[in-house]
């Protein structure tokens, strides 16, 4: 009777699989489309960024340097790893990901206290999909680096708390990383996501003013990324905002940044207007510009995944291709 029954229920359950997915793939499928076909960003804020000739210089310089210096016989255990990690570091500016996570081993197993390659693997790790791998990285970061005044772990698993929907968490993480330092304006910003997400808006809106208001009356020095706190603060039009990083085309390195970051927090307005297609196309924009070493290019891989799962909910974590 037990295996009839089983037999019935294998039998009802593909059954209904196959009508499920027959109606699903059907209304997926129409929903992903929502995510496809022309770019619907303004043409006036497309632009090609790459970097500049010097700065590709000095890392390929930095990379042969740092390989000769494994080559010397001098070289303790602890230095090694230092200098695995500082290559795994510029592998991961270039967007050479393999070689830098090979590094990344390298500089573990020649001294396995070393905080710094354990943040790195649990970036790896957050966009893979592998939440937990990817907070143990960042947790042996925060124990193994407790002595040295360095915060950044705790912007990551902040990120991974948040992508994992466990925003709580992650506005603990992302506190006291903007404790750390008030007057960085990307701390405001990314602290004013999350608190959209645990405060209601109008609330979450006025902690950002606040704080803006008094960066500016603490700041000594004016940080680009003030005028995109603006843009969020609705003080600034997208098309100011993109005049002034029009100014900066000259300056390919800088013109490339400011593109990633602002392609990022605009995608980032975008999908809390509930505009998805267009936030997924300011995301792909940001990728566009190859600013590997940015959270901005790293998380645009994040929203685009999840803006994915959304409309396709059989989508899997995979490898981003470049």
């Amino acid at each position: 009777m037990f295996n009839h029954l089983k037999s019935y229920c294998l039998t009802l359950g593909i059954g209904l699989l196959t009508l499920t997915l027959t109606i699903g793939c059907s209304s997926t499928s129409s929903l992903h489309n929502e995510l496809s076909g022309p770019i619907s960003v303004p043409s006036y804020q497309i632009y090609y960024s790459k970097a500049s000739a010097k700065t590709l210089s000095r890392e390929q310089n930095l990379l042969t340097n740092l390989l000769l210096v494994l080559e010397s016989d001098a070289k303790s255990p602890e230095d090694k790893a230092e200098v695995f990690y500082e290559l795994a570091t510029v592998y991961d500016e270039l967007g050479l990901e393999n070689l830098a996570r090979f590094m990344l081993m390298n500089s573990i197993v020649n001294k396995p206290g070393f905080y710094k390659p354990y943040e790195l693997l649990g970036i790896y790790f957050l966009k893979e999909g592998r939440v937990a791998d990817a907070c143990d990285a960042f947790d042996s970061a925060i124990f193994l680096g407790k002595d040295k005044t360095y915060a950044y772990p705790y912007l990551n698993r902040a990120f991974a708390m948040y992508y994992s929907k466990h925003y709580k968490l992650a506005l603990e993480d992302m506190m006291y990383f903007y404790r750390e330092d008030p007057t960085d304006p990307y701390r405001l910003i990314n602290l004013y996501f999350i608190e959209l997400k645990t405060l209601d808006k109008q609330t979450a809106f006025d902690n950002l003013n606040r704080r803006f208001e008094e960066l500016q009356a603490k700041s000594k020095k004016k940080i680009w990324g003030e005028i995109l706190v603006k843009l969020c603060l609705n003080q600034i039009s997208e098309k100011e905002l993109f005049e002034d990083i029009v100014s900066y085309q000259n300056d390919d390195d800088l013109f490339q940044e400011h593109l990633c970051e602002a392609y990022f927090y605009i995608g980032k307005l975008k999908l809390e207007q509930g505009l998805d297609k267009l936030a997924f196309d300011y995301f792909s924009l940001c990728r566009q510009t190859r600013k590997y070493g940015f959270l901005e290019y790293r998380n645009a891989y994040l929203e685009q995944h999840e803006l994915e799962k959304k409309y396709s909910p059989l989508v899997l974590y995979d490898e981003i291709d470049e």
